[in-house]
């Protein structure tokens, strides 16, 4: 997350008041959302709790291992399973690189499983030409030399089967005007991750100078339904849609934002 902490200093330059900056969204999510700022991010413990108005984990565990069945199977059985199991291998989630945390609005809750800093060389994507994560790869562009991969799961409820994150770091800092990050559950049902380089300050925008502060989230018709920023300690911007498509996106936001305190 070199490149994160680089655009925070090209942000310092750009702006040399004291007054507050936060990252700029598109219109059309600028007019019909909620804004939270988030607590509990930049903590020194990764157990500590991460919320965002009525959202907030109620476990945060670093460096899980696999259990016995597929609500915890990154790294767990063979490729004849689902799509989403044997992702990752057991010798890579014991590198301490991986975290699982629950969310909760209260009503609804959630089972989250993160992968982060790992090479591409170390997916393990089966035989299967359409599973999801291959399609995932093809809409994200990752190629084979990125070495900071974040891979997330995230299971609804009683759900069995779970929307995947795919994200390239590298790309997303390096190339924030072309890259784009997948989160699926299968072919017709995904959100793409555009990085934003746009900052605003009273009531001005601008453009960093390079890399990305944050992502703004969007649905198949490429219409911005939320944005998680990765500013200080990190804001939460949700359209207004069902509980259920909030809460999902939800979970999204918070594994991004942490993604850095997994390293």
């Amino acid at each position: 997350m070199r490149s994160m902490f680089a655009a925070a200093v090209v942000l310092s330059l750009v702006f040399t008041s004291c007054t507050p900056f936060k990252m700029s969204v598109s219109d059309e999510l600028r007019s019909n959302r909620d804004e939270y700022e988030v607590e509990g991010r930049q903590g020194i413990l990764i157990k500590e709790k991460l919320k965002f108005g009525e959202y907030h984990t109620t476990k945060v565990k670093r460096s899980w291992t696999r259990g016995r069945s597929s609500r915890t199977g990154i790294g767990y059985g063979g490729t004849a399973q689902q799509d989403w199991v044997n992702i990752i291998s057991v010798e890579y989630i014991n590198k301490k690189q991986t975290v699982n945390f629950q969310l909760t609005d209260g009503a609804l809750s959630s089972d989250v499983y993160c992968v982060s800093r790992f090479n591409a060389k170390d997916l393990q994507i089966g035989k299967r030409e359409n599973s999801i994560l291959n399609i995932g790869m093809d809409i994200a562009g990752i190629g084979g030399e990125s070495s900071s991969l974040y891979y997330v799961q995230v299971y609804n409820g009683n759900e069995d089967q779970p929307w995947q994150l795919v994200l390239d770091n590298q790309a997303a800092q390096a190339k924030p005007k072309s890259y784009t990050g997948v989160f699926a559950r299968n072919r017709n049902e995904y959100y793409t991750l555009v990085p934003v380089r746009k900052i605003e300050k009273n009531g001005k925008a601008g453009n960093i100078l390079a890399g990305s502060v944050g992502y703004e989230i969007r649905n198949r018709e490429d219409r911005a339904v939320a944005a998680v920023s990765l500013i200080d300690k990190g804001m939460v911007f949700l359209g207004k849609s069902t509980p259920e498509e909030r809460f999902l996106l939800a979970n999204l936001c918070s594994a991004i934002l942490l993604q850095q305190q997994i390293e």
